[in-house]
């Protein structure tokens, strides 16, 4: 028997892991991944049968010696992505953060870039820079990411 892992391996280019990744989407078998903060957590995580890999933004901001919450650059970001990408044989899917940016351009740049750094997936976060409004309104949310 063919299992998760075992298609996950085998998906060689972007193109392939993002079709093994959709794969994994299933209602009856929810997906749960392993959050990784750098290269040696996600090869840790694709090593012990992981179908796919998922970056965590605290860790990753942790990592690289700043607070969660925004406190790190989009290209730093990027590059750490890029770097986990290049260092597993399973789909990556990205933790970005609200999307390194104010306006919805900037989410769809960044969303962008993390593709091109090989990610097959992405989590957008709905927090709100502003203290006094932690989280974005549903339709400011839903516009960001249409």
């Amino acid at each position: 028997m063919t299992t998760q892992h075992d298609r996950a391996q085998h998906a060689r280019t972007q193109h392939d892991r993002a079709r093994t990744f959709r794969t994994l989407h299933r209602p009856s078998s929810p997906l749960a991944l392993a959050n990784a903060w750098d290269v040696a957590s996600a090869r840790l995580i694709a090593a012990a049968g992981s179908a796919a890999v998922a970056t965590t933004s605290a860790g990753v901001a942790w990592s690289l010696g700043a607070a969660d919450g925004n406190e790190i650059e989009r290209e730093r970001a990027v590059d750490l992505v890029a770097r986990i990408v290049a260092a597993v044989d399973v789909p990556v899917s990205a933790d970005i953060e609200s999307g390194f940016g104010a306006t919805a351009a900037d989410v769809g740049e960044t969303v962008t870039r993390v593709i091109a750094a090989g990610a097959v997936g992405v989590n957008i976060e709905d927090a709100h820079t502003d203290p006094a409004v932690p989280l974005r309104p549903a339709a400011e949310q839903a516009a960001r990411i249409a």
